[in-house]
């Protein structure tokens, strides 16, 4: 493990070399959504109001939103290349 910081205690004749480590670790919990009742995950569908259908990942495109409910419809390459 690296130090985080490096310095001496010094007095008189006495030099004492420091190092200080971080001791702390993320302690993040990630919870899982469960419905109340059965304690199932609970799971999200793409569905579209306008077909009132479940939309499958490949009939899904990308778009800029220029004015409400106005889209440019961009594909994954043309994304791809405005990457500087």
């Amino acid at each position: 493990m690296a130090a985080a910081h490096k310095g001496a205690i010094s007095f008189g004749l006495v030099h004492i070399p420091i190092e200080l480590y971080k001791t702390t670790q993320p302690n993040e919990i990630a919870f899982n959504q469960l419905c109340k009742d059965t304690h199932e995950r609970v799971r999200y569908k793409k569905y579209c109001p306008s077909c009132s259908k479940e939309i499958k990942n490949d009939d899904i495109v990308k778009g800029y939103q220029y004015e409400k409910d106005r889209y440019v419809i961009m594909s994954q390459e043309e994304i791809d290349s405005l990457k500087a």
